[in-house]
This record gives C-alpha cells, sequence and structure tokens, in this order.
C-alpha cells in the first residue's frame, strides 16, 4: 500500500510544481496589471503638443527663474518652489519638450500606484486589491481628470500617497519612527501645492483620534515636522524676494482667487460647512473602525472639501482624490456583505457624499471644462493616427485646441526669420511661445490672465508702453482698446495665424 502511495505521489508532484508556479506567476501578472495598463494609458502623453496654458506658465517661470530673474521677485508665480524645481529638472534633462515634463509626471503616477499596492498588501486580499488597483491606474492614467498632465496635482500624488502609508502604518504599530518619516513627504506634497494641506489635516485628524495617551503632543510633532519642512523650502526666496511679495503670491492671492467664483450665499456655503462639520464629527464616531478604513474615508472627505472651496470647476482638482476614493474602495469590499451602518457611522461617509454632490454640480455648469472627457474619447485615435500619418500636424495640434496651433505658427514663423531671443508680449491664456522661441518677456509672470490679475489693465497697459517689446502675439485672448491704440501707433503684422492669431513687429 505505501508503494502505491508513494507512486501517486511521484506521479502528481510535477502537476503540484506546475500549479504552483502558475500560481506564482498568476500572482504576478495581477501584481503588475495595473502598473503595465497605467503606462500604457500614459504613453500618449509623452507626444502630446504644446498645449496647456499651465504647464507654460510653470515650464516658463522654472525657465525664466534659472536665467536670471528671481522667483516671486522678478518673475511671478502662485506656487510653491518645489513645483518649479521638477519642472528645472524636466527642462535641463530633455528641454522644451512635453516628453520630459510627462515622463516625471508619468514616474509620480507609478510611484503613486505603487504606494496604493503597498497599502493594500496584506490588507485586503483578492478582487479587493486588484479592482482599486486596475481603478486607480485608469483614472490616474487617461486625460478625464488631467492624468495626463504635468500639473501640481500630477506630482504632489506620490508624495502624498506614501505620506499616508506611513501615517497608516504608525496608527496600526503605534510608530514614533514612521510618524516622524511621514513629515517630510507632507512638507514635499504642500511645496509642490498648498492644496496638499487637505491630507496634511487629515492626517493630523487621524493621529488626534487613534494614537494614544500621547496623541496631542505627536500631531503637534507631527505639525512642527511639517512646517518646518515648508520654511525650509521656501527660506530662500523670503530673504529672496522679501516676505511680504512671497506671502502675497503663495497665500493671499488665493483669497482673491476664491472670492472671485465663491458667492457668499446661503446656498453655496451651507453644503460645505455642512461637509466640514460632518468630517470632523463622523471621523470622531468612528475612531474605533480598522485604521485604513478610518485612513480611507477621513482622507477621501478632507481632499474633495478642500478642493471644493474655490468652487472651480477644474476635473484636475479630483486627482488627489483618485488614491482615497479606491483605497476606501478596497476598505469596504465587497460592499453587499456589509449592512448600512447607523446614523452616526453613516455621518462621514456622508461628508463625502455631500462634496462629491457638490462636485457634480459644480462640473456641470461648465462643459468647457470637461475637455480632458473629451479628449480621453479622442485619445488614442489621435495618436496612432498621428504615428501612421492619417492625421497630419495641424489636425493634431488643432484637436487640443485652436491656440495651441496658432502658437506653434508663430514659433514656425520667428524661427524662420531668426527673430527668436526678442523682447516680447504673449497676450494670449497660453505662454509657450516664450519658452519655444527664447522670447524675453516684459511682465512679471508668462501666464497674460495673471498679469491682468494681479496688475490690472491700467498698469498692465502702462508696463508694455514702458517696456516696448519688439514683438507680440495675440492668439485666442481678447485685446482691450488701449492695447488695440499701441498696436495700431506703434506696431505693424508681420503673420496671421489659426483662428483669428496675428504676430506683430514693432516698427
Amino acid at each position: 500500500m505505501s508503494n502505491l502511495v508513494r507512486s501517486q505521489l511521484t506521479a502528481i508532484t510535477p502537476r503540484i510544481r506546475w500549479l504552483r508556479v502558475s500560481a506564482v506567476g498568476f500572482g504576478t501578472v495581477a501584481a503588475t496589471s495595473p502598473f503595465v495598463l497605467y503606462v500604457a494609458l500614459r504613453l500618449p502623453s509623452l507626444w502630446e503638443p504644446h498645449w496647456y496654458s499651465d504647464e507654460a506658465g510653470y515650464a516658463t517661470t522654472a525657465w525664466l527663474s534659472t536665467h536670471g530673474l528671481v522667483l516671486y521677485q522678478g518673475v511671478w508665480n502662485n506656487k510653491p518652489p518645489l513645483l518649479f524645481w521638477i519642472y528645472d529638472l524636466a527642462l535641463w534633462a530633455f528641454g522644451p519638450s512635453e516628453f520630459g515634463l510627462h515622463l516625471l509626471s508619468m514616474l509620480a503616477g507609478v510611484l503613486t500606484l505603487l504606494a496604493l499596492g503597498v497599502a493594500l498588501q496584506g490588507r485586503v486580499r483578492g478582487r479587493g486589491r486588484v479592482v482599486p488597483m486596475v481603478l486607480a491606474a485608469v483614472l490616474l492614467g487617461v486625460p478625464l481628470l488631467g492624468g495626463d498632465l504635468a500639473l501640481p496635482e500630477n506630482f504632489l500624488i506620490a508624495p502624498e500617497a506614501w505620506g499616508m502609508l506611513l501615517i497608516l502604518q504608525a496608527l496600526e504599530r503605534t510608530d514614533g519612527r514612521r510618524l516622524a518619516l511621514a513629515a517630510p513627504l507632507r512638507a514635499a506634497a504642500v511645496l509642490i501645492q498648498q492644496t496638499a494641506l487637505a491630507a496634511v489635516a487629515a492626517a493630523l485628524l487621524l493621529v488626534m483620534l487613534r494614537w494614544g495617551p500621547g496623541r496631542v503632543r505627536s500631531a503637534v510633532g507631527l505639525l512642527l515636522l511639517t512646517a518646518a519642512g515648508v520654511v525650509a523650502g521656501v527660506a530662500p526666496y523670503l530673504i529672496w524676494a522679501t516676505p511680504a511679495r512671497v506671502w502675497f503670491l503663495l497665500v493671499a492671492s488665493y483669497r482673491q482667487y476664491t472670492v472671485s467664483s465663491l458667492p457668499i450665499t446661503a446656498a453655496a456655503m451651507l453644503p460645505r460647512a455642512l461637509a466640514g462639520a460632518l468630517l470632523l464629527t463622523g471621523a470622531f464616531w468612528r475612531r474605533h473602525d480598522p485604521p485604513i478604513r478610518l485612513l480611507a474615508t477621513v482622507w477621501l472627505a478632507a481632499d474633495l472639501l478642500l478642493y471644493l472651496l474655490p468652487a472651480r470647476p477644474y476635473p484636475h482638482f479630483l486627482l488627489p482624490s483618485v488614491v482615497p476614493a479606491c483605497l476606501a474602495l478596497a476598505a469596504y469590499w465587497p460592499l453587499a456583505r456589509r449592512r448600512w451602518p447607523g446614523w452616526r457611522r453613516a455621518a462621514l461617509p456622508a461628508s463625502g457624499a455631500i462634496s462629491a454632490a457638490a462636485w457634480l454640480a459644480l462640473l456641470a455648469t461648465n462643459a468647457s471644462g470637461l475637455f480632458g472627457g473629451l479628449l480621453t474619447m479622442e485619445y488614442l485615435p489621435l495618436t496612432v493616427g498621428r504615428a501612421t500619418g492619417l492625421v497630419t500636424s495641424s489636425q493634431y495640434l488643432g484637436a487640443f485646441g485652436v491656440t495651441a496651433l496658432a502658437e506653434a505658427q508663430a514659433v514656425a514663423f520667428l524661427e524662420a526669420h531668426h527673430l527668436d531671443g526678442e523682447s516680447a508680449m504673449v497676450w494670449s491664456a497660453d505662454a509657450w511661445p516664450y519658452l519655444l522661441a527664447r522670447l524675453r518677456p516684459i511682465l512679471p509672470t508668462p501666464a497674460i490672465y495673471m498679469d491682468s490679475a494681479w496688475l490690472g489693465e491700467a498698469q498692465l497697459i502702462g508696463r508694455v508702453r514702458t517696456g516696448r517689446p519688439q514683438l507680440i502675439l495675440i492668439a485666442g485672448y481678447a485685446v482691450p482698446a488701449a492695447l488695440r491704440t499701441i498696436l495700431d501707433s506703434s506696431y505693424r503684422v508681420i503673420e496671421r495665424g489659426a483662428g483669428g492669431a496675428s504676430l506683430w513687429m514693432r516698427r
């Protein structure tokens, strides 16, 4: 009998080994497929044309700040300095190409997915881990929420995700070292974009709720370490550009930005106030939940609420909410097997639901702001068509907007006639021609709409008169009567382009 059993075992041993290897292979594929999917979705972005105005402003600011102008003094922008250091790296390595910028933002997305995967490892099993990872890969990779771009939100999600992972591990293990390591990552996210303060606030709330007897001291320590990192990054500019100017650009300018779009009415303020109150009370009532569930829900509700405050219908503001949303989906998987919680336990999800509903209403008011959704549908056909020659260069540029096409034509004209390098003013929502044609701006900020907001029209026109730029490019932006007078009296048209764009040279 023993010989028979031994012979049977000998016969099936290779099959067991094959099944084991197959299981390991399947697990490897399941683990890596979200990353492969994300990279595949992001590949077309590496060859996008120069079209997005915010990228143009950041790239030109970074370029000017490394070629003689002091950030926040000679060149203005309302974003913290780490964003421009990242842009400097891309410009140094790849020149003024979208390839370099989008390659770095793709790397940030891969690191973000990796942090999400580590957070789910050992805490969630099966489809509860795979589905959220795939969903995150799609939402971070397609243009729907600006995933194809190199905006502050595309970069801050990486340090934010890793910082929250360390917070999660610290809450589970009462590990003060991990809490301390989270602080520089929190600071890095804030030095990319001020709105990363939402995740900082969520982390502080979580430490206060779950840490134990020393929670107040630990929360204060986390806050001080984070603040120290932020101050260290901004300190040189406080010296070079004066504290008053840095304060205005990084803090005070957002007050004007928010007031102009958020009416102080009961209809506008009540949902935000209610979401905030439910967030605080709901987090307290659910403070004994498993750490991953509490962290995901508080983080998601805080992100949705803070990015909602300016009342701007920009889909890319929702990009940082993708990771906590997918983490929450995994933490509550599967939904069908869980009973609906009591009213106290429902308060925290209700906060996120109110903010999400307000976001839907906000996005519905501005169809043009949903360009990323339209681009998502055309993205792959455009890329394939351009690569195979079925889509011409003009058609490809035109798909991203007539302004991009007009500015590309202007840059080509300037280079062909050896006019690159001249002093100039780009009267356009975009600012790529400054960098692509190495033009010298006469205004303190590359984006004209920011000059209009911070200088006012009278001072703006005054600077044009005294700056006497050699070239003025008009593209896709309304021209005031005072500027039209200057053009008619002192300039002549040397080129006209798509969408009524015109290139003027000083007589």
